[in-house]
């Protein structure tokens, strides 16, 4: 059973590095809908993340990956929970385990079935 379960985790650690791009394009589009639905300009949110608008914006089109500082300011200045973003790209339990390695094997594009799950269970 442990070597079926590293087997697994080692699968999507594989695929998410191979995917980064793609992964930080998904968290971008997530950062920036929830900026926008909570009426946030690049300006204000910018300031709230101690960095300039340009890279606020190169974040939210995937451009650049995150600093795990980074990623925790955003958090703050969103008002958002670090697992509201990453939970369904992390492998710890059976349920995520699940949804993360089946997406996998059945179309090979984790990163977006995810976030359109994230989206429609958050």
């Amino acid at each position: 059973m442990l070597d079926k379960n590293i087997e697994k985790i080692a699968i999507v650690n594989q695929y998410l590095v191979k995917h980064k791009d793609e992964f930080n394009k998904d968290i971008g589009g997530i950062i920036k809908d929830i900026r926008i639905s909570k009426k946030i300009s690049i300006e204000e949110f910018s300031s709230m993340v101690s960095t300039s608008s340009s890279y606020v914006c190169q974040i939210e089109q995937g451009n650049n990956g995150l600093s795990l500082i980074k990623f925790l300011l955003i958090c703050n200045a969103l008002k958002e929970k670090p697992n509201h973003f990453l939970d369904n790209f992390l492998y710890y339990d059976d349920d995520n385990e699940d949804i993360l390695f089946k997406e996998l094997q059945n179309d090979k594009n984790i990163s977006r079935n995810l976030i359109n799950y994230m989206r429609k269970k958050g």
